[in-house]
């Protein structure tokens, strides 16, 4: 397969995602983010894990949503 690179400003890539269903971004963010790994994690994996999900309980993520 070949792999190409396309320098495209963020706000056109938001909109081009916002407007799609929402099982379809699913399904692309699975094929483009998400990395199939069934080894256990490491300690830094977990501390970010944990940072992460205190975020989120916190309110300090970004909400799709809120993305222009």
């Amino acid at each position: 397969m070949t792999v190409r690179t396309l320098s495209i400003p963020e706000d056109a890539i938001i909109n081009m995602l916002k407007s799609l269903p929402e099982d379809e971004l699913i399904g692309i963010f699975s094929r483009v983010v998400v990395k199939s790994d069934v080894s256990p994690l490491t300690r830094y994996e977990h501390e970010d894990l944990s940072e992460s999900r205190k975020e989120f309980r916190e309110g300090k993520t970004v909400k799709w949503a809120d993305l222009k």
